[in-house]
This record gives structure tokens, C-alpha cells and sequence, in this order.
């Protein structure tokens, strides 16, 4: 009899990840019954004992509730619709374990290629739809579907996962149960799982128990070798007679209690479905985030998040505005302008205070200052605007030639006023150098202009990714559309938060048709969470108050670490910071003299459970899984 395999989960994700470098080709994943019991769906026996109750079905002797179920599914009374009321109360409306949502994770990968479901239920493809495009999974259902064309698609190496509901499929109410209805495989078909077989191969759940899918495997090349090779069995429970094929067909048993592959004091069943899926998806993102191009990104990221507390900028106080400004007529003494013009716009009074606090400096060098009235429609919030000057303020020295000039403003988030402004200045002045400059920009703006020439950039101070900023005089917004981007460990991954203007305010787009987890995190005064990392999701945080710590690192700290490494980087949330964390990288959130909020949208698989490596916790639960 088959013996269970002493390889480690780590030793099959290695070989897994091996397999797809060296063939190009992701997994085949055979899914049979029992597989979505932690979904609330009975498993077969259990499923055919309660219809055959419910229908007062009398077992023959020698007869189980399954025998008994396709006898009955053969007779007229039960063919048919008939056959979705019977079964509909147990298939529909439940939710993807864990399990599948990690499969789903490493089909997302290219991972896995190919899953062959002897299943009814749709939670295969519900855990794929939550994380990858519709167009990029195919699905096809045999019996609505020839096995002529199930073959040639098993044969096409396809640029998203396939799945092939070999016995039917709750969604297009066509379930095939009795032995004229499943039939023997075409020898198309035949030979393509051949072929699928011959490479990296898991067999989960009841599927071993299907006749079609036994012979299949004694006849595949190589099970007259008894070569395992890189195919698996993950049993949980199977019969005798079922172990002797197994036994035959040369495979590699994987079965009982293995110790957690983050919380080694925690031993997982990764007989399981859920046990082990989840446990070789966090193997699989654990060996990724060992490679070096993976542990590059980290730093580039974790650098991101660091210049986010210098870029988030969303409260100046008049001590700032001070070294602000000090610093920014520097700057503006360095371009050697021979005027400048301050933006003067009725809904925005940011220009006249910036002329009031660096009107002395740039007189003391004898600077012509001006401005430049622009102004928009009324009643709205987001408006077109236009420049009302239409001649230039009446100058000092109204005969000197003006070579340079600058247009200045408190803060831009669109660059459109200014260029406005610009534009009527080249009409006045059309052979001066005329440039602009604002004390505070947007992020979006500096990497807008990233692509123009030092010469036409706008001359600043500092940077914001907000789209609001509260100044000593008054809180100044965008009036046109924002968005707010966030480093990703992919390019694929990046992630945008969306302002839209509207004329009571904006609408702050966390995500937008996409699934996500979402929940409040409310820490006590002086609390801390765990020094903690996650591998199969994103975390985007939003501060609700202000003074919320953070700590990152995102290097790959070993337990012998202490809270004091200097690799941890420490910043301060003020309410509306947004933080993307994405998953490899060690946060800890705490509060200091208040309790604080934390608004937390995850991204990608949200496994509470097992998800969850703590390296230090004032609770002392490291090592423990994420339910405590």
C-alpha cells in the first residue's frame, strides 16, 4: 500500500515553482468531493444519506445512500430540473474556504494551470473570479461541451487557468451521475490527460474515487514504471480498494499533522483541502520572497512608504509655513527673476498670503511684484477658470526689461491654473523666460512632469498626495480630478485611490468593482499590534485620527532579531494618511496617548488563520495562529 510521503510541504512548493520554470506549464489540480466541506457543502456520502432521507428512498440490500442515489438519479422522476431542486439547497449561495481562495492565489501565479472537478458546486470558479479577470479563466463543462474540445484546449497552453467540470456544473444545471451519463473518456481526452498527468500533478479530495479518473491514471506511462514523479495525492480519507489503484499508479502520498510553515508551533492537517492549499501557497510566497529581485522591490517600496510621511503632507502650521517659506524664496532668488506674479484667485486666497509673507525678501533684491487675478464660476466647486487680468499690474519700473519672470502660488494639484497664468504672462512679456513655482505640489504633478525638461518643471518646496491641504489661512482642495498612487511589490499590483470632485465635496475611491476585505481597526491608548507580516495580501491603511505609529522593515528579520534593529523604519499617520503595505513586508500599528482608528483593505487572499507571522507581540502570541 501506497506509504504518505515524507516530503515537506516547502520540498513540494519548491518543486512546484522548479516544474513551471523549467516547463513553461502551470499544475494540474484533480478536485474531487470533500473538497468544499469546510465551505458548508456535505461531502458525497453525506449528501446522498440526506436526499435519500429527504425522498424516503429505501435502501436495497448491500446498498449505500451513494448506490442508492444513482439508481435513483437514473429513473424518469429525477432527471432534469428535477435533479437541481433536489441538489440546489446544498450547492448554492456558499462561500469559498480558504482553501480555495489560496488555490485560486496560485492559479493567479500561473501556478496552476489546469483543474479537473468532479464537483457540482461553484466555488472553484467564485475563488478565481475574486482574484484574476473573467476573460482570463475558461471554464468548461463536459457534457455541454464535447471531449473532443475539452482535449484540444488541455492541449493549448492558454495564458489563464482552465477548469473542466468533468461531471457537470450547478450553474448550468446539468449533473451527471449515473454510469451512461458520465461515460468513458473519448481517446482524445484520453491522451491529453495523459499528457497532463505526465507533469506536476495533485490529486485533493474524493477524485481518486472516480473510475474514469483511476483508469486514466493506471494508464498513463508512467504508472507502468510506478514512477511518482511529480504527481500527489493529498488523502484525507479513501477506501482500501482505492489505496491498492493508488498504490499501483505510483503515487506520492501526502497526508497527517505538519508543523505550520510560519508558526512552527502550530501543526496543521495537510490531508485537508484547506490544510493544504493554504500551507503550499504560503511555502510558494514564502520561497518567492527569498529571491533577490523580490527583496530589491521590498526596499524600493519600503522607501515609498517613507517618503509617503514627507509627501502626505496635509496640516501647516504657522512654524512650518515659516521654514517653508524661508526656504522656498531661496529658491525663487537662485532663478534671478526679474518679476513675479502672484496668483490672486477670490476662492483661494493662497497667493496673497504667500506675497505677504515673501513680499520683503524679494524687495530687499529688487524684484517687481505683481499678480494675477484669475477667477471661476460661481455655486461650484469644480469649476473652469480663466485669467481676468488682462493687462499687468501697474510696475514699479515699468521700462525695465523683464528677462525672467515667475508665477508663484501657494500650492497646485493640477498645474492648470498656472499654466493659465503662464500663458497670459508669455502674452505680455513674449520674450521673457517665464516659469512658475508653488510652495507646495501634488505627487501627481511631479510625476506628471517628470518627462519635461528641468527648464519647464515647476520650481516647489515640498510635496503632497493629498488633495487638500490645511494652511494657517484656510484649507485649499483640488477642483479637479486626483489620484493618489501607491507602490505594489509588481508592476500589476500598483494601487490608485481616486478623488472625484463633486460640488458638496469628494468622493475618496478606495476600490472600485474589485474585491477587498475591509475592516476597523480600533487601538486603545498606548496598545500596539504584533511586529507582524502577511503573504498572500496587501494592506492599504487609512488613518481615521491623528498620531497613529508605524513601524516597517522589509528585510527578512530572523527571530533572533530585536525590536531595536536599526533596519526598522518608524513614521507617524496623521488622520487621512493612506500606507500600502504590501505583503512580504514586516508593520507594526500602534497608538500613543489617545485611542486611534485604522481603516485596513486588504487586497488579494484574506486568510485571518493562517496568513499571519508575528515576530514580536506584547501578548505573547507568536507562533500562535491569527485568531487570538
Amino acid at each position: 500500500m501506497a506509504q504518505p510521503s515524507k516530503t515537506t510541504i516547502r520540498t513540494i512548493a519548491g518543486e512546484l515553482i522548479s516544474a513551471k520554470k523549467s516547463s513553461g506549464l502551470g499544475a494540474t489540480v484533480i478536485l474531487g468531493a470533500g473538497a468544499s466541506i469546510n465551505s458548508g457543502v456535505p461531502s458525497w456520502p453525506a449528501l446522498a444519506r440526506r436526499i435519500c432521507e429527504d425522498q424516503d428512498l429505501d435502501l436495497a440490500p448491500f446498498e449505500g445512500p451513494i448506490e442508492c442515489l444513482v439508481d435513483y438519479f437514473g429513473t424518469e422522476s429525477a432527471v432534469g430540473s428535477n435533479r437541481y431542486h433536489l441538489l440546489e439547497p446544498y450547492l448554492v449561495g456558499k462561500r469559498p474556504s480558504t482553501g480555495y481562495m489560496h488555490l485560486a492565489e496560485l492559479a493567479k501565479q500561473g501556478l496552476i494551470r489546469v483543474v479537473l472537478t468532479t464537483n457540482w458546486d461553484s466555488l472553484l470558479e467564485t475563488a478565481f473570479y475574486r482574484l484574476m479577470p473573467a476573460e482570463r479563466i475558461k471554464v468548461l463543462v463536459r457534457g455541454e461541451v464535447s471531449d473532443e474540445l475539452i482535449a484540444r484546449v488541455l492541449d493549448t497552453n492558454t495564458r489563464g487557468p482552465v477548469i473542466i467540470k468533468l461531471h457537470g456544473d450547478v450553474a448550468t444545471r446539468l449533473f451527471l451521475m449515473t454510469p451512461s451519463e458520465t461515460g468513458a473518456f473519448d481517446p482524445g481526452i484520453l491522451s491529453a490527460l495523459h499528457r497532463l498527468l505526465d507533469g506536476f500533478t495533485i490529486m485533493v479530495g474524493q477524485s481518486a474515487q472516480d473510475v474514469d479518473l483511476l483508469g486514466t491514471l493506471l494508464t498513463r506511462p508512467g504508472s507502468a514504471q510506478g514512477n511518482a514523479g511529480h504527481l500527489f495525492h493529498v488523502r484525507y480519507e479513501s477506501g482500501a480498494e482505492t489505496e491498492r489503484v493508488i498504490d499501483r499508479a505510483g503515487v506520492r502520498v501526502v497526508e497527517g499533522e505538519r508543523a505550520h510553515v510560519l508558526n512552527p508551533g502550530v501543526t496543521v492537517n495537510i490531508g485537508d483541502f484547506d490544510g493544504f492549499f493554504t500551507q503550499l501557497s504560503l511555502a510558494v510566497q514564502l520561497k518567492e520572497l527569498n529571491d533577490p529581485a523580490a527583496q530589491k522591490q521590498r526596499a524600493k517600496v519600503q522607501q515609498a512608504i517613507l517618503d509617503k510621511e514627507r509627501k502626505g503632507l496635509g496640516y501647516i502650521n504657522y512654524t512650518t509655513i515659516t521654514r517653508l517659506v524661508q526656504n522656498f524664496t531661496h529658491k525663487v532668488l537662485e532663478f534671478e527673476p526679474d518679476l513675479v506674479f502672484f496668483i490672486n484667485d477670490p476662492s483661494a486666497p493662497g497667493g496673497p498670503e504667500l506675497k505677504r509673507h515673501m513680499q520683503s525678501g524679494l524687495e530687499d533684491d529688487h524684484i517687481e511684484i505683481a499678480e494675477i487675478v484669475v477667477e471661476g464660476e460661481e455655486n461650484s466647486r469644480t469649476f473652469n477658470r480663466r485669467v481676468k487680468s488682462d493687462t499687468p499690474d501697474t510696475l514699479s519700473h515699468p521700462d525695465k526689461t523683464m528677462r525672467r519672470i515667475l508665477i508663484l502660488d501657494s500650492i497646485t494639484f493640477s498645474g492648470n491654473t498656472l499654466a493659465l497664468a503662464r500663458e497670459r504672462a508669455r502674452e505680455w512679456y513674449p520674450k521673457a523666460d517665464v516659469r512658475t513655482g508653488v510652495l507646495v505640489i501634488s505627487q501627481q504633478l511631479v510625476e506628471r512632469e517628470e518627462e519635461l525638461t528641468e527648464h519647464v518643471r515647476t520650481i516647489h518646496e515640498t510635496i503632497t498626495d493629498r488633495y487638500e491641504i490645511f494652511f494657517p489661512w484656510g484649507v485649499t482642495q483640488t477642483t479637479s480630478a486626483f489620484n493618489r498612487e501607491f507602490v505594489g511589490l509588481l508592476e500589476s499590483e500598483r494601487r490608485m485611490v481616486k478623488i472625484d470632485k463633486r460640488p458638496w465635496g469628494a468622493i475618496e475611491i478606495l476600490a472600485d468593482q474589485e474585491t477587498a476585505s475591509v475592516r476597523l481597526l480600533t487601538i486603545e491608548a498606548h496598545g500596539k499590534l504584533s511586529f507582524q507580516r502577511h503573504l498572500c495580501r496587501d494592506e492599504l491603511f487609512v488613518a481615521l485620527d491623528d498620531n497613529i505609529g508605524l513601524e516597517i522593515c522589509s528585510e527578512d528579520l530572523n527571530r533572533d532579531a530585536d525590536q531595536y534593529d536599526p533596519r526598522i523604519a518608524s513614521l507617524i499617520l496623521e488622520k487621512g494618511d493612506y500606507i500600502l503595505i504590501p505583503r512580504g513586508i514586516w508593520h507594526r500599528t500602534k497608538a500613543s496617548m489617545d485611542r486611534v482608528r485604522l481603516l485596513e483593505v486588504a487586497f488579494g487572499v484574506y486568510d485571518q488563520t493562517y496568513d499571519i507571522e508575528r515576530l514580536w507581540d506584547d501578548y505573547r502570541r507568536e507562533g500562535m495562529d491569527g485568531g487570538r
